[in-house]
């Protein structure tokens, strides 16, 4: 007889799932066949007495020994577990299943293989309500079907980018079970009216009558949605502790602001924006605020502002228990906000993105700079309890109009390595970066702006840097990017950029003594080593010139590595990485001063003109491979299970 254990539902939950999926119900059948097979509907109705005697007799037969392998199962090892501790597993088991899949995926029911094991297995499914208080939005049937069998359980309304809107309602009708309410933005299902006016009614509903397990709630709507949603002022939702809202307005006096653990608002209306003493007093009313995500929602300033307002710092909020706070605005605005908030140790996560400049951008910026910098300090230091840990290395991306500057406790995070990331600015791709700033700025600001960040960033712990710069160098660029003697610990260099960047790191590469490199720029270097302890340096996508090219080539590369090898600080790596102008004989002679030269022989620049783009990519594919089959949503009907 067969006999069922942990394995057998391990490999379940790797499908995908849709009506319990077609191979869910081949799934059951092969179970009940394993189990006892069925006899066929096409035989024969019996016609004599003996044979209807016979027919009793086995099924009377069949009956015991489906009891018999029950009680044999029930002997096993993993029938000693407790309903309660195995009916917790398979929640652990649904909690991590919706994690891995959207609310509107098919497989996000491929959890329901477990009550397909055993006799046993289905009834400490069907007996956990919390195992169905997140109904399938997707089919009246199944909404209703899981609404009956969570019973009381709290429920947890999770839109994706399908759903029905009939199915929503009626999950919202339970508002004193309701823990969990998320409508993430969808461009085409928010463009429906009924949506809209469904989200308007349950707020309604929601400022008449309590909604006593409400813990969280996400709004958002799309940016063409008029009248724009609004959260009610008096919002009698006492445990709730997350709210994210996206073009969605409200009152900064609003009873919601209460308490909140998590506070996530982005794009208010012109009209619903704070002032500066409006939001530092909705702070103070969630002093257990861990997270704070303000964009576009900040105050505004007036357009020609000399200076930001000052107050005591007896007025400022202190928030002990926040560890992440991203600003997203203009400069001064942000800068006027971090001036009024006091950060303490527990901050591990900070992101600013400042989009743009008001006024006199000099001026603005020299305004900002103070606070900004004030700010991270406590964040590039290693906390007490060493849940913050000192910065270790760096990106910097930027062209002639904007910086994207990234920070992280790992040394070489492999995801930077030869990353493009910072074209555009995925936030939510960053996790686990203390520091993440964006700066966006008028082109001649440029060289100021980075000059500057030296006095906002501790360069004196970086042990590694990447750097990808899409502008024309100027004369000195990595003495005022890095700084004079700053760069004590770096160790690891990875560059891409123009050929100014090249020629620029060469100067500073140089040995200031008994240099066998000729003169660069005609004149001889007279300043602290830069970087003296580098050991492996990269060089990405960057150009070399031929012997007889005014360019940097090869042999001046190869003389900088001799003076530093005179100077005992020579590289232990060097790598070429889509680098033009290199050539066989070159990385020949650079090995007999460096002991790991990496080359991968890419040596024309035309290759780049040629690659295929598959512009009919479909990039949606990888969401879609959860939605392939359909769901029998009458999940465990009462046919199959004999064991």
């Amino acid at each position: 007889m067969q006999s069922y254990s942990c394995k057998s539902i391990a490999c379940d939950t790797t499908f995908s799932c849709p009506e319990v999926t077609k191979w869910s119900k081949s799934l059951a059948c092969d179970i009940t066949q394993l189990s006892c097979p069925e006899m066929t509907a096409d035989i024969p109705a019996p016609t004599s007495k003996p044979q209807k005697e016979i027919d009793d007799e086995l099924a009377a037969l069949k009956e015991i020994m489906r009891s018999l392998r029950t009680r044999r199962n029930s002997h096993s090892p993993i029938s000693s577990i407790p309903p309660e501790i195995l009916g917790a597993i398979f929640v652990h088991l649904v909690q991590q299943t919706q994690l891995l899949h959207a609310p509107d995926a098919p497989a996000v029911l491929s959890w329901l293989n477990i009550g397909n094991v055993c006799r046993h297995w289905r009834e400490v499914t069907l007996g956990t309500p919390e195992l169905w208080a997140t109904p399938y939005l997707v089919s009246l049937q199944a909404t209703e079907e899981m609404l009956l069998r969570s019973k009381m359980a709290p429920l947890k309304l999770r839109t994706g980018r399908k759903y029905r809107m009939e199915c929503v309602q009626k999950t919202l009708m339970h508002t004193e079970r309701l823990q969990e309410v998320s409508f993430p933005v969808f461009s085409h299902v928010f463009d429906s009216c009924t949506t809209h006016r469904c989200i308007v009614e349950f707020l309604d509903k929601l400022s008449s009558c309590s909604a006593p397990k409400l813990q969280s709630l996400l709004f958002e709507v799309g940016f063409k949605q008029t009248p724009q949603i609004t959260i009610p002022t008096y919002f009698p939702a006492p445990n709730l502790r997350s709210l994210q809202i996206k073009h969605c307005d409200l009152s900064w006096a609003s009873s919601v602001l209460v308490g909140l653990t998590v506070l996530n608002i982005k794009k208010l209306s012109p009209e619903s924006l704070p002032t500066l003493d409006e939001l530092i007093s909705a702070l103070r009313r969630m002093p257990a605020l861990h997270t704070l995500e303000l964009e576009d929602a900040l105050p505004t300033l007036p357009f020609q502002m000399t200076s930001l307002p000052r107050a005591p710092c007896a007025m400022n909020v202190r928030l002990p228990h926040l560890k992440q706070l991203r600003l997203a605005a203009k400069m001064l605005e942000v800068a006027n906000v971090l001036a009024r908030i006091e950060l303490q140790e527990s901050i591990t996560e900070v992101r600013l993105v400042c989009d743009g400049f008001s006024g006199n951008p000099n001026h603005q910026w020299n305004l900002s700079l103070p606070i900004i910098s004030r700010t991270l300090k406590s964040c590039f230091k290693a906390s007490p309890d060493k849940s913050r840990q000192v910065l270790r290395s760096m990106q910097l991306y930027s062209t002639s109009s904007c910086i994207r500057l990234h920070s992280s406790t790992v040394r070489n995070p492999s995801s930077w390595v030869g990353s493009e990331s910072g074209a555009c600015l995925d936030l939510d791709l960053l996790a686990g970066t203390p520091v993440t700033l964006a700066f966006d700025f008028p082109d001649d600001m440029r060289r100021s702006i980075l000059s500057d960040l030296q006095k906002v960033v501790p360069f004196g712990s970086i042990e590694a840097m990447y750097f990808q710069i899409f502008f024309p160098c100027w004369d000195g660029f990595w003495t005022d990017l890095l700084g004079r003697g700053t760069t004590r610990n770096l160790a690891y260099m990875d560059i891409q950029g123009p050929r100014q960047a090249l020629e620029e790191l060469l100067k500073s590469l140089r040995s200031q003594k008994h240099s066998v490199s000729r003169r660069v720029g005609g004149r001889t270097q007279q300043r602290p080593i830069f970087a003296p302890v580098l050991s492996h340096l990269v060089l990405r996508g960057l150009e070399f010139g031929s012997s007889i090219s005014k360019w940097m080539r090869p042999s001046d590369l190869l003389d900088v590595l001799i003076d530093r090898v005179n100077e005992g600080r020579g590289l232990d790596r060097l790598e070429f990485i889509s680098t033009t102008g290199i050539l066989a004989r070159d990385v020949k002679l650079l090995r007999e001063v460096v002991a790991d030269v990496s080359w991968d022989e890419y040596e024309s620049s035309d290759e780049d003109s040629d690659h295929d783009y598959d512009y009919d990519y479909d990039y949606d594919h990888d969401y879609d491979s959860d939605y392939d089959n359909p769901i029998d949503y009458r999940f465990y009907s009462d046919h199959g299970y004999s064991s």
